[in-house]
This record gives structure tokens, sequence and C-alpha cells, in this order.
């Protein structure tokens, strides 16, 4: 398989992951608590990214309790702007936090 073979392949899987989380976020527009956009790097190949809606949850910050934040990363979160961009770096993973809402 040649180079630019992977290369194309690789932008079209992107742009179908970047049209898939845009289209994500514009459905979550109406929530009325916060929303953040959520990067698992768990090294190498292993990163994942999601859309933490608060609205979804029984109590604020559930998402970020139930994967064991500390206190201070929580107050860190907490006190997030949007557009505010924060790093959490846990035992087998990073986190990288876009406020969205």
């Amino acid at each position: 398989m040649s180079l630019r073979l992977i290369l194309q392949r690789g932008l079209q899987y992107l742009s179908q992951r970047f049209n898939y989380f845009g289209q994500r976020l514009l459905a979550q527009l109406d929530s009325k608590k916060r929303l953040w956009i959520v990067q698992v790097d768990e090294g190498g190949l292993k990163n994942q990214s999601f859309i933490v809606d608060e609205d979804n949850f029984q109590q604020p910050m559930e998402w970020m309790l139930d994967r064991h934040y500390s206190v201070t990363d929580l107050d860190k979160v907490n006190n997030m702007k949007p557009a505010e961009v924060v790093s959490v770096k846990l035992v087998n993973a990073n986190h990288r936090l876009i406020r969205a809402k």
C-alpha cells in the first residue's frame, strides 16, 4: 500500500470523525448545563474523544467523579470558562477537556 493511499484513507477517516463530532456537538447545544469535549489519551494509538453533557447525569461533574479525578482537578474543571482547555493526568490516561458550554 502506497504512502499516498494511506494518507488519503487517514484523512477520510479524520474527516468522518470530525463531521460526526460536529453533528453531535450541534445536537448538544440545546443542553442547559455545562458541556465538555474530552479527549482521552491512553498512550500509543489508544485515543478516544467524548462529548460530556451534564444534562445526561444526575449530579454535576459525575463523569469526572466516576473517573476518579482528584479534588484539585475537579476544582479546575468546575471553574473552567467556555473555550478553556484543561489537562488532567490520571494513572493510566491523560484527559484534555475543552469547555464547550
